[in-house]
């Protein structure tokens, strides 16, 4: 890896490029390679002074790197940092001289990447040092000054004191424990030298809560089992007290999780409400009480909270809370921040704007975010005393919002009486349209918020209608909602997705004669599952990097669920018991029942994949063959893993998947 300085005025010739408007077209003519390109321009983020601002934007080779420039003059950028075989992913300002970075190589695929590294450079390009090696691979940048730290250290966050140090947890493995404990330390950008921030850490410590000054003040530690306790510093420095222990799997009522610390010592946690939806809020922990305040600093009615606290980084004064509701926000506390907040919606009524800023509180300019459900992300600079916008740079701006389709929030009914959070992105035009029933992954996370979203995009420019249900056992609305998809594989889960359709149907938005169902991991076996139960329903089914049997999760051998926590423990409790629900897990089995699947398949999967081997994939294949379905279309790409990374394999992928649409929907 070698190190390359980007010149001034290319930068200057491509931001302006960056800010000129896409060209006029209809959605259907625009190439899937614009959907699916890496960001032109991300991650703008202000010095702490404010005085300068850096990005991460591509290099003449293509290369992503790290470009700062003066907010007088923000869009004449000098390129600090660019690597000939990766990119920069994401950087933060360890004070105003001085940023750290890691690293992806986004020009190969996800089965042949390093691990992100570390590094240090000055904001005029000089005094750079690698910190961190990329996987333990040891491997030349120029002639560094010293060897660099392992790869099991990585960044925790910035201090934001001037100083050149900021915080890295370091994984170590204690004897006679199967969790990993992270260390948290303080490590010079400089000198390359560390320090233990506690000279006593808890066995098996799994995240860090530092107070505004960077000072640890919580810690959270899991056992080898699923039983995880709530660490707060005691008078001593040295002193852990627990005061709270909950299951992880399976977390009882009255549990609470760390969120932050402020400058006075108070611990905010986010926990569950006793309401029917059962939604986590935000709460403060009373020391003296040694519980939870009876009531909540901040809910979200109908979601959980989801969120982090917004400190000025001068005053230390509690700003705002960042939250995602339907769609990402703050809110603020402070009436500076507000008012703030008002003047710049007005002048970008239309779209979500997230104010970026280290030393808020006084600034003369901020750093706007905007973006909404048609506009992908652009950046500005907003100037307080003459309240301008000036653009720094859009990240697609060879896409037109005005062509882009609007995307709806809606609470729909499923069967049972349940509400069911579903995201409708519709193309332009009148219904009813071919539709796309979209299944996001995990389960048992979020899967969507009303933003921009490239593939709810891609599809509705070529005019089909996108469902994207967050079905029972999604999280983030609550308790309840998650609750409600334990061990339903196959069965409610799948029933609230073909609800989904159904509502659509009925609102004369969906064509029932065109309907496809998919999705990737999880998704990909609600597809699969979705045409062996609803086959007058889906016409067509896409599965990427798909699950395609529950028994496979338990038994194949270099997939990174096998021997953990969550298969040991979560999966038979939230998916299903491999002996005591082997009845069950055989009849919601795709690649059982794939005889029953008699519509079009397009199946696509990464050689390297280790959370769903490639077994899933090519077993389901041959089983579909076998039982005599002849359209079957299938892709494996090499040296990915679980999604797509290249960006010539994601454009490839979905240009397949749009022939397939056309195929067997149009």
């Amino acid at each position: 890896m070698s190190l390359k300085f980007l010149k001034p005025s290319h930068f200057a010739a491509l931001l302006l490029a960056l800010a000129s408007s896409a060209m006029a077209s209809s959605p259907a003519s625009i190439p899937a390679s614009d959907f699916f390109r890496w960001p032109a321009v991300n991650g703008v983020a202000l010095s702490p002074s404010g005085k300068q601002l850096a990005l991460i934007i591509s290099s003449a080779a293509g290369r992503k790197g790290l470009a700062v420039a003066d907010v007088d003059n923000p869009t004449r950028f000098r390129g600090i940092a660019q690597f000939e075989d990766a990119d920069v992913r994401s950087f933060r300002w360890v004070n105003d001289q001085r940023l750290v970075f890691d690293a992806v190589d986004l020009q190969s695929g996800l089965g042949e990447q390093q691990g992100s590294g570390l590094y240090a450079v000055n904001a005029d390009g000089s005094e750079f040092l690698w910190l961190v090696e990329r996987n333990g691979k040891y491997r030349s940048v120029g002639v560094p000054a010293k060897r660099p730290l392992p790869a099991r250290y990585w960044l925790h966050s910035t201090l934001n004191d001037g100083s050149d140090d900021v915080l890295v947890y370091r994984f170590d493995y204690p004897e006679n424990i199967r969790v990993a404990t992270l260390t948290l330390m303080r490590l010079n950008t400089k000198t390359m030298t560390t320090r233990a921030m506690a000279s006593s850490v808890p066995r098996g410590a799994q995240v860090w809560v530092v107070d505004p000054s960077g000072l640890p003040q919580a810690i959270v530690s899991g056992d080898d089992k699923t039983t995880v306790s709530v660490h707060l510093r005691g008078q001593d420095a040295d002193n852990w007290p627990v005061i709270h222990q909950f299951d992880v799997v399976d977390p009882a009522p009255g549990a609470f999780e760390p969120v932050s610390v402020d400058r006075e010592g108070q611990l905010y946690v986010k926990a569950r409400q006793n309401n029917a939806e059962k939604t986590w809020a935000l709460y403060r922990y009373d020391r003296k009480a040694g519980g939870l305040e009876s009531q909540p600093v901040l809910t979200v009615k109908g979601f959980d909270f989801d969120g982090s606290l917004k400190y000025d980084g001068g005053t230390k004064d509690l700003l705002g809370i960042n939250l995602v509701s339907d769609a990402p926000g703050t809110v603020w506390l402070h009436d500076e921040m507000k008012q703030l907040q008002v003047a710049i919606d007005k002048q970008l009524p239309n779209t979500t704007n997230l104010i970026q800023c280290s030393r808020c509180l006084g600034a003369s300019v901020v750093v706007v975010r905007a973006s909404s459900d048609r506009q992908s992300p652009v950046y500005f600079l907003y100037n307080r005393s003459t309240s301008k916008l000036q653009l720094i740079g859009a990240s697609r701006p060879w896409l037109d919002s005005a062509q882009m389709a609007e995307m709806d929030f809606v609470r729909i009914k499923a069967r049972d009486g349940q509400d069911v959070p579903t995201y409708i992105t519709k193309p332009k035009g009148k219904g009813p349209f071919p539709a796309v029933l979209l299944i996001h992954g995990g389960p048992y996370v979020r899967g969507f918020e009303w933003d921009f979203n490239p593939e709810a995009q891609f599809l509705a420019s070529r005019g089909y209608l996108v469902i994207k249900p967050e079905y029972r056992g999604s999280t983030g609305y609550g308790d309840t909602h998650f609750r409600s998809g334990w061990k339903q594989w196959g069965l409610k889960m799948q029933d609230d997705m073909t609800d989904a359709v159904k509502w659509a149907i009925e609102r004369g938005l969906a064509d029932p004669k065109r309907v496809a169902i998919a999705g990737g991991s999880y998704g990909g076996y609600a597809a699969m599952m979705g045409l062996v139960r609803e086959p007058e329903l889906f016409k067509a089914g896409l599965n990427w990097v798909g699950v395609t049997d529950i028994g496979l999760m338990y038994s194949i051998g270099w997939s990174d669920f096998l021997d953990s926590t969550w298969s040991r423990y979560g999966m038979p409790k939230l998916v299903g018991d491999r002996k005591a629900d082997a009845d069950q897990l055989e009849r919601t089995s795709p690649l059982k029942q794939a005889s029953k699947i008699r519509q079009p398949v397009f199946m696509a999967y990464g050689e390297d994949d280790l959370r769903v081997p490639l077994p899933h994939g090519t077993r389901m294949r041959d089983a579909l063959k076998e039982s005599g379905n002849t359209q079957v279309e299938w892709v494996q790409y090499e040296n990915e893993g679980h999604g797509f990374l290249l960006e010539k394999n994601r454009v490839d992928f979905y240009t397949r998947m749009e022939r397939f649409l056309q195929k067997h929907l149009q």
